[in-house]
């Protein structure tokens, strides 16, 4: 599955249910828009790259633009289902913090935009414009444990805002400069190196105080 952009949408999706039909013309959808791009798109590009039959198509969606909008939600839910399940169940506040990067790094990789963003830059840029701060809580919420021992190491609360917000946009500017495997071993990192970070500043806090108290003694 590619990534795509369409307009930001004046209304809400529309509810469908995503039976394997309907999986299979978002597939095709996104397909077609790699190739033709969207101004060019049609229903019959729709039907053809998703192999399914016209009446099918038109008993889900009334018209591309109809297509589109849910396509765009499909990628989005996809996500943010995506990137909750990863750290799901793991205790390990970090090794969370690990499973969530890891995901998320292999999540672009393999949903790398190809053609898309040749073909049609301002609607990719549109899509994420418009669900980044959805994009935003569904990490927040995924490393929510692991903030919340970032915060007990420090003794006080770290900008979670701040750093979801820069693990974001790092990760989407991958997108333009694909990511070399350098890098990603540096993002795969990411987690223990910010433990690191934390675990260093508590020690340094901890033998000011202890200086502390010898001089006051």
């Amino acid at each position: 599955m590619r990534l795509i952009a369409t307009e930001i949408e004046p209304e809400p999706a529309p509810e469908v249910e995503l039976s394997p039909s309907v999986i299979r013309i978002m597939s095709g959808a996104l397909d077609a828009i790699a190739s033709r791009g969207v101004k060019r798109l049609s229903m019959s590009d729709i039907i053809d790259a998703s192999g399914v039959s016209r009446g099918t198509v038109y008993r889900y969606f009334s018209n591309k633009d109809e297509v589109l909008v849910a396509v765009a939600e499909y990628v989005c839910v996809g996500f943010e289902t995506g990137i909750r399940e990863a750290g799901a169940g793991i205790e390990d506040p970090m090794e969370r913090f690990k499973a969530v990067m890891r995901f998320y790094g292999r999540y672009t990789n393999e949903n790398s935009p190809d053609r898309v963003f040749e073909v049609e830059p301002a609607f990719h840029l549109s899509f994420f414009r418009s669900r980044f701060t959805r994009y935003k809580q569904a990490v927040l919420d995924a490393l929510e444990p692991s903030f919340d021992y970032l915060d007990g190491l420090l003794d006080e609360a770290i900008n979670r805002d701040a750093i979801v917000e820069m693990l974001v946009r790092t990760q989407l500017s991958t997108l333009l400069v694909p990511a070399s495997p350098e890098w990603n071993r540096l993002w795969d990192d990411t987690a223990e190196n910010i433990e690191k970070w934390a675990l260093r500043i508590a020690a340094t806090y901890a033998q000011n105080s202890a200086r502390k108290g010898s001089n006051n003694g």
